[in-house]
């Protein structure tokens, strides 16, 4: 008998979202309201961050908004996309 594992909430992948961007563009404090695209990411560090996404949580990240919005809307959309599924 397998466990589905438990949605994370909106907290937790926004809390992972700038864990692993400061891991992936080597920032000691990444917040929020700062942009992959501003703080020096590409497609190789986008692609990257949208794997750790899918293998933890089965989903990956809209690179559009990753480039384009700050990582809070980024996450957020990833966390909806979750729940939906």
């Amino acid at each position: 008998m397998s466990t589905t594992p438990p949605t994370p909430s909106a907290e937790q992948i926004q809390q992972l979202t700038l864990q692993w961007a400061a891991e992936l563009l080597e920032e000691p404090e990444v917040l929020p309201e700062d942009n992959f695209l501003e703080l020096g990411g590409h497609s190789m560090l986008a692609l990257q961050m949208a794997e750790r996404a899918k293998e933890r949580f089965g989903a990956e990240y809209d690179l559009v908004l990753l480039f384009e919005k700050d990582f809070a809307a980024t996450a957020a959309e990833l966390a909806h996309r979750i729940a939906e599924h």
